[in-house]
């Protein structure tokens, strides 16, 4: 049953070690950047308005968004999130203990989804955790700079978009955990599978900024990562032909099929 695949998962994942580090890496990480943007955004805000810098100020608002306060989590913690999604993959196939777990399960899907639910699970309880105490301490520590506190409101967990950007950001973490379970059964190997997967969300998407206008934006709208930016922002992504919504579901499609991909790859091979 599908039940004790899951059970045996948990058992696996709590009786390591390094899932201990990584996940208060992940809080700690999120929660440090935020709360030090936070407060270097506003310092910088409440110089600008001593000194009457409108230029500077013309452009600040973006800086007190909720999901501009959650720039720790978006940019350290999900990558450690995506690294122990990888490693709980791989880890199996370094230690010799995949063909144990392919031989308990019923079947080998079984595996794949047990341990996306068992790490997603938890990597969303950590992705909440670490939105909300990003949220409460870096909106303190941003109004306690400022004169009028109330410019930072945009960042509180009292803002109109805040558990609307909280769900999203539930919803990316989820689908990095079954993107990143799926390109560890693709490829198998922890190097191999984490530089894809990192060099995908760091560099490659980003390279398009270095092509003509003429060719990114026919590209730009199919990257899964920066339809799920800009969802988890509030924009449309520049050139897609579809809207936030539209961007949320193509980046949950898109790791969907990895992930499906990833069984494929468990059941046609050989442990």
């Amino acid at each position: 049953m599908l039940a004790h695949t899951i059970n045996a998962e948990w058992i696996k994942l709590r009786s390591t070690r390094g899932i201990y580090w990584t996940s208060a890496l992940v809080v700690l990480l999120s929660v440090g950047l935020s709360a030090f943007i936070g407060w270097a955004n506003g310092m910088g805000v409440q110089s600008a308005l001593d000194d009457n810098d409108t230029g500077f100020l013309a452009t600040a608002g973006n800086l007190f968004t909720f999901s501009a306060g959650q720039a720790g989590l978006l940019s350290f913690g999900s990558m450690v999130i995506m690294i122990q999604a990888v490693l709980t993959v791989t880890g199996d196939y370094g230690n010799s203990t995949v063909k144990l777990s392919v031989l308990a399960a019923p079947a080998r899907w079984q595996v794949a989804v047990a341990k996306f639910l068992v790490y997603g699970v938890l990597a969303v309880v950590l992705a909440l955790i670490s939105a909300v105490v990003s949220a409460v301490l870096g909106h303190a520590l941003a109004a306690g700079q400022l004169d009028d506190p109330s410019i930072a409101d945009g960042m509180a967990l009292s803002a109109d978009d805040a558990w609307k950007t909280i769900g999203m950001i539930v919803v990316y973490v989820l689908g990095a955990v079954a993107l990143c379970t799926g390109v560890g059964y693709l490829v198998r190997r922890t190097a191999g599978a984490m530089a894809i997967v990192l060099l995908w969300v760091l560099v490659l998407e980003d390279l398009t900024g270095l092509l003509p206008d003429s060719v990114s934006r026919y590209i730009t709208p199919f990257l899964p990562f920066k339809n799920i930016s800009a969802a988890i922002s509030g924009n449309d992504l520049e050139h897609a032909p579809w809207g936030q919504g539209g961007s949320l579901i193509y980046y949950v499609v898109i790791c969907l099929v990895i992930f499906v991909g990833g069984i494929v790859a468990l059941r046609k091979r050989d442990a």
